[in-house]
């Protein structure tokens, strides 16, 4: 028996994107076939709205749920929701966080798509990233310090938060310590209460405001559509993916998410290095064979 989904929800990194990070061919093809029979597609991601943009090469998706649930978009990218964090708890987070003789790298990402870095930390950060050639993550890591921060002073960062010029939706952290990890997580606990920790990878933590969720976000449009949750079909791999891998009526995880995600899903894709998503929809959803 097919499927029948009334929306389509799709993590990107190590779901709908290759290892390259590209939205392939042949999962454009299924998502345009989707689409066709009704069902509204929303792209579900860790990323920021910008950022988000460009693998996907302008493919029309009916709504972005971005920053792990921090902000929303419409089809033609209005922002209509968001949820910052505190304004006290960034301060304060960022000051844990220096206070280490070794730096960390995180980055601060806001509703206009910008990725705060601070001067001081950067500066710090430069050395270790030119050196940790092996680490998992650094190309893109070295890509984030010289080509995509917006990197400022210690002093200006801390104002731009206080006037509101940088509205900041998530924290983002690399460590492929795992015992560091762990301990720039402790670093938050002051405002446990305020926020929700997640992560994209076994390298990486995410910090969001309390309650903001993928699946949140994906609420949201279910109620704007008319769509039940029983008639949402989420695909993911990652812990940020776990609430709407849960709730979601059909629930699809990826071949290389981890087993503790696809104990959690009702269905598994094959590897998003082999068009995974594509071929599910074809054979659960369309119930055709793919043209070539």
């Amino acid at each position: 028996m097919l499927l029948t989904p009334g929306m389509a929800a799709f993590d990107m990194d190590g779901t709908l994107l290759n290892e390259a990070s590209q939205m392939s061919k042949g999962n454009r093809e299924a998502l345009f076939k989707l689409q066709e029979t009704g069902c509204k597609l929303v792209l579900s991601t860790g990323r920021m709205f910008g950022s988000a943009q460009i693998p996907i090469d302008s493919f029309p998706f009916d709504g972005y749920v971005c920053s792990n649930g921090a902000a929303l978009y419409e089809k033609d990218g209005t922002l209509i929701r968001r949820y910052s964090l505190a304004k006290e708890m960034v301060i304060g987070a960022i000051h844990a966080l220096r206070q280490d003789s070794e730096p960390v790298y995180y980055e601060m990402h806001d509703t206009n798509s910008n990725r705060w870095m601070v001067q001081e930390d950067r500066d710090r950060l430069e050395p270790i990233i030119e050196q940790g050639t092996s680490l998992e993550g650094v190309s893109m890591r070295r890509f984030a310090l010289y080509r995509l921060a917006k990197v400022v002073p210690l002093e200006e960062m801390l104002k731009n938060i206080e006037t509101g010029e940088a509205e900041i939706v998530k924290f983002f952290i690399w460590e492929s310590d795992a015992e560091r990890l762990k301990w720039i997580a402790d670093q938050f606990a002051p405002w446990k209460s305020q926020i929700s920790i997640t992560s994209s990878g076994s390298t990486n933590i995410e910090i969001n405001s309390h309650g903001v969720s993928k699946w949140e976000g994906l609420r949201h449009f279910c109620q704007l559509w008319g769509i039940a949750p029983e008639k949402v079909m989420a695909f993911g791999d990652a812990e940020n993916d776990r609430e709407a891998l849960t709730e979601a009526g059909y629930s699809v995880a990826m071949e290389n998410a981890s087993s503790k995600i696809k104990e959690i899903a009702k269905f598994v894709a094959p590897h998003h290095n082999e068009d995974g998503v594509a071929q599910f929809i074809w054979k659960h959803v369309l119930g055709e064979t793919p043209s070539r």
